[in-house]
């Protein structure tokens, strides 16, 4: 990022500084203090605002599920998925892999680290009602399957595909991936 520290909010320091030692160190190598030193706010400014380093990885990981859901999914809860129609389901299911490829360093960072069930943690929670409207409109799922065993397998795909998608985003287009997807789950 070509950002000037004193450009930025202490919220976006302390982001910034977070994703660059999540990528060049070992997430069990640095704590509150490494980050403190490394974004250069105050231990109150940071206290303030998080109370341990895993706190400031979900903030990272709600920032960029936000910034992908929220143009995919006109911001989930106000929105009522069951409206939409099938084509915009799936058009919206591009787009999130093609959003989460333009995130792909810090999104790659945190799976690589310890900080990696947090991530997929906040990302199953955040999938949830996006799989539940495909299901719903049938898009996937129509089968005597119950529900919350589909929803959780399809969950499951969503993150596996994401994972390869990453790790080889540039050899597969965000339709290709999707494509894939609905494959798996007709």
């Amino acid at each position: 990022m070509r950002y000037r520290k004193d450009e930025l909010s202490a919220l976006d320091k302390i982001y910034v500084a977070t994703a660059l030692l999540i990528k060049n160190k070992n997430y069990n190598d640095f704590n509150c203090s490494t980050i403190i030193a490394s974004s250069g706010v105050s231990r109150s400014t940071f206290y303030s605002y998080f109370k341990n380093k895993d706190q400031v990885v979900m903030y990272i990981c709600d920032d960029i599920f936000n910034k992908i859901f929220a143009q995919s999914l006109t911001k989930e809860k106000n929105h009522d998925f069951n409206k939409d129609k099938a084509d915009n389901l799936k058009a919206m299911l591009v787009k999130s892999f093609q959003c989460f490829l333009d995130e792909r360093d810090i999104v790659l960072s945190i799976l690589n680290s310890n900080a990696s069930n947090i991530f997929m943690s906040r990302l199953r929670k955040r999938l949830k009602p996006f799989i539940l409207a495909m299901v719903n409109k049938k898009i996937i799922g129509n089968n005597p399957i119950p529900e919350e065993i589909k929803i959780h397998q399809y969950i499951n795909g969503y993150t596996a595909l994401l994972q390869y998608y990453l790790r080889h985003g540039y050899e597969l287009s965000p339709e290709k991936i999707t494509e894939y997807y609905f494959q798996f789950y007709k």
